[in-house]
């Protein structure tokens, strides 16, 4: 898989082809592009078309595809969309799995009448075949989520998109997206994709009730100080003797290697005062308010709130869900803040059918604070007024809203 720094080696593959004809003793595949011509159909025969948009390392091309996904666009390699509807012309059923490292353009197929399904199953590794014929033969429900938005049209990104179009040079990016990237631009610009980020179907379906939020560290509008540093280490002064750096006897050398030690030591000679660069102060500096630890200061990751949910399988056969918690926070907290923000998920155990699971995700201070440019730290709306939390299985499926002001959650349309 890949290829140049991006390349994967396995140790073994379990190809769909095998897999399929491992369960099936009529299957029959081709390993062709292009459609073939001889193909008899019966009305009860069923297309599985196999399809990929694959990536590398950037300078590397193949096939007349650059590593990373750029000016080829975001189209199926190997003609895929061609192959998909000449194949939904001749069966009735058409089922469609796409092999890709990211976002992937359906439009040209997707809506046709034929194709019943679409399995995005990215990257599956060596047992890819066995993964594949699991949920295809119905062994397994399907219970992943789309990491991404998958949009109508490569224009409907925001216009850092457009530099992906440039064949050659060196790409310059402003970043004028800020936070608003996927989800977050797509619906600040109201714009209708395919299959929303956290899309995911099963063969079963989920209630989700019962929410509720409990609270845990008191959420303050800035976290509390940082502790202090401990004492400044104290390094001598004193211009150490050139015998320390010199060559240790019969030691034998590798070509091109470098090495920490000089041939001449004895007429190395250091100047009596160090010459710091531009701008170095040797006093010592007020430490940032916003650290302390590694990730910032430790109380941003204090859990202020936990939320619980009820999970049960309204549907006729085992599957797994997926609970994605949204943040939405105040207007008047910050300007420019995206509606919603993931913050959480948690996926239950496989459920039968009319099973229930319970659900716990914990929010800590950071996930509701956003970075006050002023007093150079991360501020948050004091005992999270004004905070909304949305529970769903996409980030346009929700099904529960909560009001931390309030302690209550209620069901959504």
């Amino acid at each position: 898989m890949g290829w140049g720094s991006g390349t994967s080696r396995l140790p073994y593959l379990s190809t769909p082809e095998e897999a399929i004809k491992n369960r099936s003793t009529t299957a029959k595949s081709y390993i062709t592009n292009k459609f073939p011509s001889n193909i008899k159909v019966n009305p009860e025969d069923v297309a599985i078309v196999f399809v990929n948009s694959d990536s590398g390392e950037n300078y590397i091309t193949v096939e007349r595809n650059p590593g990373d996904r750029s000016y080829a666009g975001l189209e199926l390699w190997y003609g895929g969309d061609k192959l998909i509807q000449e194949a939904a012309k001749k069966f009735s059923s058409v089922v469609v799995v796409v092999h890709t490292v990211g976002p992937t353009l359906l439009e040209k197929w997707v809506d046709l009448p034929a194709v019943k399904s679409v399995l995005i199953a990215h990257l599956p590794g060596q047992e890819a075949g066995s993964a594949v014929a699991d949920i295809l033969f119905g062994d397994v429900s399907p219970s992943g989520h789309l990491p991404y938005t998958i949009p109508k049209s490569e224009s409907d990104y925001s216009p850092s998109s457009s530099l992906l179009n440039q064949p050659f040079g060196q790409i310059q990016d402003n970043y004028v997206d800020g936070l608003y990237v996927d989800y977050r631009h797509f619906q600040r610009e109201g714009k209708s994709v395919r299959y929303p980020f956290g899309y995911g179907l099963s063969y079963t379906t989920f209630g989700f009730n019962e929410a509720r939020i409990t609270a845990g560290t008191h959420l303050s509008e800035y976290p509390p100080p940082r502790m202090p540093k401990g004492t400044t280490p104290i390094y001598t002064d004193k211009i150490p003797d050139g015998s320390e750096v010199a060559w240790p006897k019969k030691f034998h050398r590798i070509w091109r290697y470098l090495y920490p030690y000089l041939d001449n030591p004895a007429g190395a000679k250091a100047d009596s005062k160090f010459i710091y660069p531009k701008g170095y102060q040797t006093t010592p500096q007020p430490d940032p308010r916003a650290g302390g630890s590694q990730g910032g200061n430790p109380a941003l990751w204090d859990v202020v709130f936990s939320v619980a949910v009820k999970i049960k399988n309204t549907g006729r056969v085992p599957g797994r869900a997926v609970a994605q918690l949204y943040v939405e926070l105040p207007a008047e907290l910050a300007a420019n803040t995206p509606k919603l923000q993931l913050r959480q998920f948690e996926k239950t155990s496989t459920l039968a059918p009319g099973q229930e699971e319970v659900l716990r995700m914990d929010l800590t201070r950071k996930d509701l604070s956003v970075w006050d440019v002023v007093t150079q730290d991360w501020k948050a709306p004091v005992d999270g007024k004004g905070v909304k939390l949305h529970l769903g299985e996409s980030v346009e499926d929700l099904h529960i809203m909560c009001e931390i002001s309030f302690g209550t959650c209620r069901a959504v349309s």
